[in-house]
């Protein structure tokens, strides 16, 4: 399965305003997103193009300044990966319509007690801990993050927007697809 249905659901638009907006029919849609149809490589880009500028929101607080251009990846679209341009997009929409929710963090937690074991809300640390990339799996279950500069320990992950210890809201679900994944919200 792909992100473009997950997509539209973030953004609460009707499947009528997306096709007209691609030039294409409903039902095309409706097949890409069910992955009964495989966009063509320009379809790919202008569904990149779509989504990304729905990220584009006004801007909310005085402090932030927008990227000068992110354009989401296919390998988001298509459910591979999460870059960090992906993040950078996420951000900065989070940071603009739900600051109060707290800042978009990759959130590492043990594996049998759900407890957090590392958060990090930098984008630049994203890049050093994570190489930038987040892998995903197609069919809608979450890889576990394995630590190769810790022993192979291995944690899940989770995107969140993260207030501390005890307020954050996983959004990891809202944000790709998966399949019954645990929410690790705490408020």
């Amino acid at each position: 399965m792909n992100n473009l249905f997950t997509l539209r659901q973030l953004f609460q638009l009707s499947g009528q305003a997306v096709a007209s907006a691609l030039n294409i029919s409903p039902e095309t849609l409706v097949a890409f997103e069910r992955g009964d149809q495989m966009p063509t490589i320009a379809q790919w880009q202008q569904l990149s193009e779509f989504y990304s500028d729905q990220f584009h929101v006004d801007q909310s607080q005085a402090d932030l300044v927008e990227p000068i251009h992110f354009r989401l990846s296919v390998d988001y679209l298509m459910n591979i990966g999460i870059t960090l341009t992906d993040l950078t997009a996420m951000k900065w929409y989070f940071d603009n319509t739900r600051p109060e929710l707290g800042s978009l963090a990759v959130t590492l937690f043990n594996v049998d007690t759900h407890a957090i074991e590392r958060v990090t809300t930098e984008l630049p640390d994203v890049l050093e801990d994570f190489a930038g990339y987040l892998l995903l799996n197609h069919d809608g279950s979450l890889n576990q993050f394995i630590d190769e500069r810790n022993e192979n320990h291995i944690s899940d992950w989770r995107i969140l927007l993260y207030k501390d210890t005890d307020k954050y809201v996983d959004i990891t679900d809202i944000v790709s697809y998966f399949t019954d994944l645990p929410d690790f919200t705490r408020i």
